[in-house]
């Protein structure tokens, strides 16, 4: 059962639960299935109970990195409070938090952050219904953003792209800048670390945008995300949460696992070139880190990507649409903005739906012969808007 998310009014104060107690000892005995694995490396990472922070390192860049989740394979767990970071994870509704720390060797011109596919996978029928319900829920929490099904190597010559779904760096729930020796622990306390998004969406694009146009090598940037994470439980890969009538297993979307987590530079993207694909020839990986949960198989060979199908198409019937559509519709858009700063191209909207076009007859082509389904332009500041209500500070979805 999915419990709606509520507007909690302004005025009416919120009484948070103390964490559970768990007994001595337990931290022995943790063990979840989700992996995830570095690039030049054979290791499987996974989240222990004593905490660890993992490091990976290339020519653009050293980057350290700390997952944690709640386990929601194990319920117990979640009430026992027997799992790392329960006392940070215990009260919010999100599954998981990532928490990276980058210093830079070569100063970026502009990053994206999020995840992409080794493979083209076909989506079609209701599986493509729900991944553009999926998509346009992230919108309405982290505004623009560049999604792509990627190309069918079977219809498109030459270079193909991977399925992407990436974000600007705001897409980050908190942020913070710091001298060599002063960045803050991972594995610490981050309640009054640097800014959050949901403290002001305004003021926080405009100081993550300063940060951005002022990137050092001088300096170390500590990035926290969690944002989207009360829809995807990696855990039990599943998609989840009110929005969505069912639990969906990731599979139906993106054929088998792994997914990555990834952050890159693309090459060209402010040249005006017509072909705006993210094509792996143009990116400049700052990161990738390779994703699974042990209750799926990973495949992570190196043998050349070939097209794989997605599972059998999910099944939901169109009224099912309908409810997931009214709900994403429901949805506040938390970067619907009003005052921003300078003259910049205004973030794409969250997706309306078009019931017409659910291709429930089951054709995997997207919205183009390229087998897009939604791309936006590379992902640029808010722009200034009509005067509207300031955003109020409380975190209507839930988010923190």
């Amino acid at each position: 059962m999915f419990m709606p998310m509520a507007v909690i009014p302004k005025n009416v104060k919120q009484v948070k639960k103390d964490p559970p107690k768990p007994r001595d000892g337990w931290q022995a005995a943790y063990q979840d299935p989700l992996r995830w694995k570095l690039p030049q490396s054979n290791e499987e990472l996974c989240i222990s109970g004593t905490p660890r922070v993992d490091t990976s390192e290339n020519d653009l860049c050293t980057c350290k990195v700390l997952v944690m989740h709640t386990p929601t394979h194990e319920p117990k767990r979640m009430t026992s409070g027997e799992y790392p970071f329960c006392g940070h994870l215990h009260d919010k509704k999100r599954n998981w938090e990532i928490r990276l720390q980058l210093r830079f060797k070569k100063v970026p011109e502009r990053l994206y952050f999020g995840v992409e596919l080794a493979k083209f996978v076909a989506v079609s029928g209701t599986a493509r219904a729900v991944q553009k319900a999926l998509v346009s829920a992230c919108k309405k929490i982290v505004g623009d953003c560049y999604h792509s099904n990627g190309d069918d190597p079977a219809a498109v010559s030459g270079e193909c792209e991977l399925p992407t779904f990436v974000m600007p760096l705001w897409a980050f729930d908190q942020f913070e800048v710091a001298e060599p020796g002063k960045e803050p622990d991972l594995c610490g306390d981050f309640d009054k670390v640097g800014m959050k998004r949901t403290d002001g969406a305004r003021e926080y694009v405009k100081a993550m945008t300063e940060t951005i146009a002022n990137f050092s090598t001088e300096k170390v940037y500590t990035f926290s995300f969690w944002g989207v994470s009360q829809f995807l439980d990696c855990i039990r890969w599943k998609i989840s949460g009110s929005v969505f009538p069912m639990e969906i297993d990731f599979n139906k979307l993106c054929g088998k696992p792994p997914m990555y987590i990834t952050m890159y530079e693309l090459a060209g993207a402010h040249e005006k070139d017509r072909d705006k694909r993210h094509l792996p020839s143009r990116k400049s990986q700052y990161l990738s880190v390779a994703c699974w949960s042990g209750a799926r198989p990973a495949s992570l060979g190196g043998s050349a990507p070939e097209p794989v199908a997605a599972q059998a198409d999910i099944d939901l019937k169109e009224e099912d649409i309908l409810k997931i559509t009214a709900k994403v519709e429901e949805l506040p858009d938390l970067m619907n903005m009003d005052d921003f700063f300078g003259e910049t191209s205004t973030p794409a909207k969250a997706d309306s739906f078009d019931l017409l076009d659910l291709d429930f007859g089951g054709s995997s082509g997207g919205a183009t012969t390229n087998g897009y389904v939604q791309n936006s332009a590379a992902p640029q500041a808010p722009a200034p808007a009509a005067a509207a209500k300031p955003a109020e500070s409380t975190d209507l979805l839930g988010l923190f």
